[in-house]
């Protein structure tokens, strides 16, 4: 991610009520395992049983999002999912996208799935060398070479920090073609890279964050430490911006160049997944693009 982002880092905190409720956690540390359990209270995913009386009017949301998006600079695409019927609303969301730190979801999101598989075990360490040493976001790019991480402290590094040394470990541990094989399987579109410069979609990662929910379902123990890192992330800009402190809400930015990005699942009354991309705008008005766009989809949710 961009550097000139830690400028405006401010922890996000979530409300003890909040995670009594939502998130039952088991504190991570550099050195130790940990164990987070989460259970998303009132979760509701797409069901054939749903009213059609109960399908969200994207008609009226598209419309609030567009006249929104023609009074902003450069480009902004825009995917919604709703839980509760599996309703989508698609602005560009087929465009495809520099990934920034986005594609740091869907390799922790493999690594997770491998080792609720008993492929991969989250405690074993990986040593920090120079060829992984990167700039930018993160915090491993200030430590010795030499250094032992586990897999699941690197994970977690990646996703709460976006740490650019952790993705490198991880991505070089897993390997680009096993992820892009991962991404493909998930029916992602745009995938793989080169020299660093990954490409995705704000659809494909609609389709990451649908299968981590079903993965927190299907194997809570893994997928929803995958959710406690995202919802415990350092940047508060993007999704969670301008939306209510006890709002809980799990996502991953990403920013390069004057490409800013978030994309994650929003836990309010009415829950849904968002991904929001923008492209050739400055780093102050997309990240406002970023946040009224969140605000203004939450306001329709729920209402």
């Amino acid at each position: 991610m961009k550097g000139s982002l830690l400028d405006k880092l401010k922890l996000y905190l979530i409300s003890l009520l909040v995670f009594a409720l939502i998130f039952s956690v088991v504190h991570v540390s550099a050195s130790s395992s940990v164990q987070a359990t989460t259970t998303i209270s009132n979760k509701k995913l797409p069901s054939d049983d749903n009213d059609k009386d109960d399908l969200p009017n994207y008609d009226v949301l598209r419309t609030q999002l567009e006249d929104y998006i023609g009074t902003r600079p450069g480009k902004v695409s825009v995917y919604v999912k709703d839980f509760a019927t599996g309703e989508t609303l698609n602005l560009n969301s087929d465009q495809v996208y520099v990934a920034a730190s986005t594609i740091k979801l869907p390799l922790v999101l493999y690594i997770y799935e491998l080792a609720a598989q008993g492929k991969i075990n989250l405690d074993a360490k990986l040593t920090y060398t120079p060829e992984y040493y990167a700039q930018g976001t993160g915090i491993l790019q200030g430590e010795p070479f030499g250094g032992q991480y586990t897999i699941r402290e690197l994970s977690r590094l990646s996703m709460e920090y976006s740490d650019n040394v952790a993705w490198k470990m991880l991505l070089d541990f897993m390997g680009q073609d096993k992820l892009t094989a991962y991404e493909k399987s998930l029916g992602a579109k745009a995938t793989g890279g080169d020299n660093g410069l990954y490409i995705t979609t704000p659809e494909d990662m609609g389709i990451y964050l649908e299968r981590l929910l079903n993965f927190s379902e299907e194997k809570p123990e893994y997928g929803n430490e995958v959710l406690h890192y995202m919802a415990n992330s350092i940047f508060s800009e993007g999704i969670p911006q301008d939306l209510p402190d006890d709002i809980v809400v799990a996502h991953k930015m990403g920013a390069l160049n004057d490409k800013f990005h978030d994309v994650g699942i929003v836990f309010g009354n009415r829950p849904y997944i968002i991904a929001i991309f923008t492209d050739e705008a400055w780093e102050e008005v997309s990240l406002q693009t970023l946040a009224d766009v969140s605000r203004i989809v939450y306001n329709f949710q729920e209402s």
